[in-house]
């Protein structure tokens, strides 16, 4: 049996950064800002790199350096060299590929991420196999495990429901880590799936989108947001920190002052570092948003979603977890 199966998208991804992207003010486009390249111009690339990608495997590898034993559900092309490049990484980090499914129709998701000198990017992606998830491509009989990490599915709330529906009926917790095109769906609609997960892992901004609040009252998403969920709620708020909420209490978490080299799976490193953390610890909080803030700024101080991730336990000092009155 494994400790952990993770679901959802894998990708290949190729980094570029270079000193001639600019970032413009444009309140045309929905950030408020645009990167930049100068039409018709050949663009000097200072740095490229190829690495794998998607919310599962990112997960997978880092589940797997912290000595879980890991599975991955993802859909790749049938016989593409970004497929075959996905599952040697996979396999060299000892992550369990048997479960992949081999899409004879689609290609292997790729993506190009145009770095900025200050780490910021922006993706251009083909989600190509990853995003034709159905339920016949999960390979139920030899889903056994204690828990899954379930990634974004595409806004596949069918696909989601039988997960879930699933790994009630086997005994298996669920973490889940909804997608955008997931959270879009509202919250009526998915209230069903947040009361089933045994914990639930957003962002700001997709809280509080979430909830139908303003940005700036994440307090009251996050309030909202823990009367629904019955076992664990974390909320990441970037340099701000984190919030958790379990069996009626509630803790923030601080982070420390680094060097942004690429934001790429940030935000994955912190969902693996944090429910990672929670198995090995057996439900320490503290511990759980410590090793996912520490997690996650590694990440942040490498280019790639995968080179910064932690091994084990390790990680060093300088995060403050503080008890907060009950949400």
């Amino acid at each position: 049996m494994h400790d952990i199966i993770t679901i959802g998208s894998a990708t290949r991804d190729v980094f570029m950064r270079s000193k001639q992207i600019r970032i413009m003010k444009d309140a045309t486009f929905s950030t408020g800002e645009a990167e930049c390249v100068a039409l018709g111009s050949k663009i000097d690339i200072e740095e490229i790199l190829f690495e794998t990608g998607g919310g599962a495997t990112n997960t997978a590898v880092g589940f797997k350096r912290q000595g879980l034993r890991t599975a991955i559900v993802g859909r790749i092309g049938y016989d593409d060299g970004r497929g075959r490049e996905v599952l040697r990484e996979l396999a060299r980090e000892g992550v369990d590929t048997s479960l992949v499914v081999k899409d004879k129709h689609h290609m292997t998701a790729y993506s190009v991420l145009l770095l900025t000198p200050r780490g910021e990017r922006t993706v251009l992606i083909y989600r190509g196999a990853s995003a034709k998830f159905t339920r016949k491509d999960l390979p139920w009989r030899s889903m056994s495990s204690k828990w899954m990490y379930v990634t974004a599915l595409g806004g596949n709330l069918s696909l989601l429901k039988d997960i879930f529906s699933f790994a009630k009926r086997k005994g298996i917790k669920v973490a889940w880590n909804p997608g955008a095109a997931e959270l879009a769906k509202g919250y009526a609609k998915l209230k069903s799936l947040i009361v089933a997960s045994s914990l639930v892992l957003l962002n700001r901004e997709e809280a509080t989108s979430l909830m139908g609040v303003e940005y700036d009252q994440a307090r009251k998403a996050f309030t909202q947001l823990s009367r629904t969920v019955p076992g664990v709620l974390v909320i990441t708020e970037g340099s701000h920190g984190a919030f958790a909420h379990v069996n009626g209490r509630s803790y923030h978490s601080s982070t420390r002052d680094i060097h942004v080299v690429d934001t790429t799976g940030a935000g994955d490193a912190f969902g693996c570092g944090f429910v990672g953390a929670y198995i090995r610890t057996k439900g320490n909080i503290a511990q759980s948003l410590t090793f996912a803030t520490l997690n996650s700024e590694s990440v942040l101080e490498h280019i790639g979603a995968k080179a910064g991730l932690l091994h084990g336990s390790s990680g060093r000092r300088g995060i403050k977890v503080e008890a907060l009155r009950a949400a």
